[in-house]
């Protein structure tokens, strides 16, 4: 009895000195996460710090001052670089952090609390002279933390999550014009390194913009509802996104017109990029499930279930990380020989060979100026494009040639009542009446293209 007291009085010690020894996890991340940014153009401006028997509570305003430092030090981590023009747009903003941790070691979480303090300096001053008013109102709305990130970072398990606070704000003009802007229930979840995560997934429920003209009766209107996204990123190269918004909508009301607008529902797509096999492929897939485009000359287009499926495989992956490589700063570079340079990787990316396949590109129906919905088309298409490693020879000696290395067959299904439709603004009927195939109320026409011979429903085209 006598050991178990000793031995349980120790116990009670040690976890009562735990809190005191602090957390050495938490605070040597955060010193770690704090030197990086401080090496690639940051500086620390101010910093507080208060500790209890049970947490530590840092408070940080850093604030840009090497804009082109940091935006190459971003520049690493993502496949499109940055262009110039970002460095002045950011150069000189305050951003505030919050950071509180347990002071218990076994304890790995993080709080964070990120807000822009003040705006880059470029946006500040010129804000300033359009309006003081405004400008006021800005910098009001941000020391009172308007715009603010929380994160939760669990340092162990290498996972963070949050939200983005409510934004509901309206502003009145010395004009009397308004604008009302909403950002509600942002919140996300990553695994993987801060900067680079290795999956990201977001959820935001509305977003709207109304900018209102009281003296010319005009409205502009934005609104987007249930927008989503995943994403997993193995490389720059392999990873697969999905995105979702269930609503948008565009208004344009203009005094004594018809108004202008344009609305989608149900917009899906998918895109994955794979370079881990022996060759690369890349995948888009996309669905809408109804669009509506109304015009102030009183023209109205409605369409129901839009599909689209696109695939590339057997594309040779040295080529193709030559080609993104080189897209990537394509924002950045003043070369005056990126376009030769472009065409020659893409050149050499097509003699390596490819196939192309697009199983569904579809629409179901449409309608036209408020008349009856007609049926609309699809389209099917496979191509393989032989390697030819004389691909940029032939295009400057004989492009006829490189037909030869083209397989192609594709199949185009349209309604008659569409092709009627599409007839009215683009006649088709005298070129298209000696080669459709009519299949009850459809027409189709089958192309394709074999050793540089092509045909149309089984007609060769000389």
């Amino acid at each position: 009895m006598k050991k178990f007291l000793i031995g349980l009085v120790l116990l009670v010690g040690v976890a009562a000195l735990l809190p005191i020894v602090g957390n050495s996890v938490a605070q040597k991340t955060l010193k770690e996460k704090i030197d990086l940014f401080c090496a690639n153009g940051i500086e620390i401006q101010n910093e507080t710090s208060y500790s209890s028997y049970l947490n530590t509570k840092n408070h940080y305003e850093f604030i840009l001052r090497d804009a082109p430092k940091f935006i190459k030090f971003i520049n690493q981590y993502s496949d499109a670089q940055l262009p110039p023009y970002v460095e002045a747009a950011i150069g000189g903003v305050t951003i505030g952090v919050d950071v509180e941790y347990s002071n218990f070691p076994i304890s790995s979480k993080v709080v964070l609390d990120i807000y822009p303090i003040t705006l880059p300096q470029e946006l500040e001053q010129a804000l300033k002279q359009e309006s003081t008013n405004f400008y006021n109102y800005v910098d009001k709305l941000l020391q009172a933390k308007g715009v603010l990130y929380h994160m939760n970072y669990h340092i162990s398990e290498d996972i963070f999550d949050g939200f983005i606070k409510d934004i509901d704000e309206k502003y009145v003009f010395d004009n009397g014009n308004e604008m009302i802007f909403k950002l509600l229930s942002a919140n996300y979840y990553g695994e993987g390194p801060l900067i680079a995560p290795k999956s990201l997934q977001t959820n935001i429920s509305n977003i709207t913009l109304d900018i209102i003209d009281k003296a010319n009766e005009e409205t502009i209107s934005f609104k987007a509802q249930d927008l989503k996204s995943a994403s997993t990123f193995e490389s720059q190269s392999t990873y697969a996104s999905s995105a979702s918004l269930k609503s948008f909508s565009f208004l344009l009301k203009e005094q004594q017109r018809k108004n202008t607008s344009a609305s989608l529902n149900d917009f899906k797509v998918n895109v994955s990029s794979n370079v881990q096999g022996k060759d690369g492929e890349f995948y888009t897939k996309m669905s809408l499930k109804g669009m509506d485009i109304n015009t102030k000359d009183a023209t109205s287009i409605k369409v129901s279930d839009i599909n689209y499926d696109i695939s590339l495989t057997g594309v040779d992956k040295d080529s193709y990380e030559e080609l993104r490589v080189l897209t990537s700063h394509a924002s950045v570079t003043n070369s005056p020989d990126f376009e030769q340079k472009l065409q020659r990787v893409v050149t050499k990316l097509l003699s390596k060979g490819l196939s192309l396949s697009i199983p569904d590109m579809s629409i179901n129906k449409i309608t036209l100026d408020n008349e009856e919905p007609v049926d609309g088309f699809s389209f099917m298409a496979r191509m393989t494009l032989n390697e030819d490693p004389n691909l940029e020879q032939n295009l400057k000696s004989s492009p006829k040639e490189i037909l030869k290395n083209i397989n192609l067959a594709s199949t185009l299904k349209l309604s008659k009542d569409f092709f009627v439709l599409v007839n009215k603004n683009a006649p088709l009927t005298g070129l298209a009446a000696s080669f459709v195939k009519e299949e009850k109320d459809n027409l189709i026409f089958e192309v394709k293209l074999n050793a540089g011979v092509l045909s149309i429903n089984d007609k060769v085209i000389n």
